[in-house]
């Protein structure tokens, strides 16, 4: 979505306030500490617990924007956005209320730190309007746009049902746990993929979103798990995508899946024929 519909999404109110969401680990530390000096009175950070201190400048934090012209102006410059959001709560009352998403209690009971704001835990999340800490989570927030591979995508935001809510711990089942939780293939690929400048151009969450695409790009093909899904999606990842969807590679693909040749050779040689 581009800027001037989500300008003519947001409601004209002075009651209003707008928000950018993002992750102080998409920059450097000296980057960081620069950009909190200079606007240290409109940054909140999500991470309140004591025991997150130490990684508070990696961590998400909400940047409050004094009206819509400073959104125009940051939203396309600004490392580590994650969300733009529009509440009525102060930036103080808003990121008490996030913060309780940081960390989510899984169906073993232990509470593991979470990045609540990506696109499938945020589906899951917003979908879930019958728990009690559902309308505490989303109290005041009229819209909501996640990051993604493609740019901004609105989120829908369903009323909630309980009434007088008192327990924001969110405690999710097996299988909303299993929704929201990364493989470890995706991990892994992630983890490589940062580490590569090609990553760089992408929030975050379109990073996570572009390994899942990749590895299911990977699957398609019909790489086996593994070392070969996980170069597949590497070179997907990092240029490779018009050759490995091409009509002259697919064929040296399917010669991978049956096991007569490895995806590494294949790659090579490609490589070395169009060098």
């Amino acid at each position: 979505m581009d800027v001037t519909k989500m300008m003519h999404m947001l409601p004209e109110s002075t009651h209003t306030h707008l928000f950018l969401l993002l992750e102080g680990g998409a920059q450097t530390s000296d980057a960081f500490q620069a950009f909190y000096n200079e606007h240290a009175s409109s940054l909140y950070s999500l991470y309140l617990h004591p025991q997150l201190a130490e990684f508070r400048n990696y961590g998400p934090w909400l940047f409050a924007l004094e009206n819509k012209e400073a959104l125009q102006r940051y939203i396309y410059s600004m490392p580590g956005l994650v969300a733009v959001i529009a509440s009525s709560r102060s930036g103080c009352a808003l990121a008490v209320q996030l913060s309780a998403a940081c960390t989510i209690i899984s169906p073993d009971g232990s509470a593991a730190l979470v990045r609540f704001y990506t696109r499938d835990a945020m589906n899951l999340l917003t979908s879930c309007n019958d728990r009690e800490w559902h309308s505490m989570l989303f109290r005041g927030v009229s819209h909501w746009w996640t990051s993604g591979e493609n740019g901004l995508h609105p989120v829908d935001i369903p009323p909630s049902r309980v009434i007088n809510a008192r327990d924001s711990t969110i405690r999710l089942n097996k299988e909303e746990w299993l929704y929201i939780a990364d493989e470890p293939v995706v991990t892994s690929v992630l983890t490589a993929w940062q580490k590569l400048p090609s990553s760089k151009h992408f929030s975050p969450c379109a990073q996570r979103d572009m390994v899942k695409k990749a590895l299911s790009k990977a699957c398609e093909a019909k790489m086996k798990a593994g070392t070969e899904q996980k170069l597949y999606a590497l070179f997907y990842l990092t240029g490779g995508k018009k050759l490995v969807e091409s009509g002259v590679i697919q064929s040296a693909l399917e010669d991978v899946a049956q096991g007569k040749v490895s995806l590494e050779q294949v790659l090579k040689n490609n490589i070395q024929h169009q060098g």
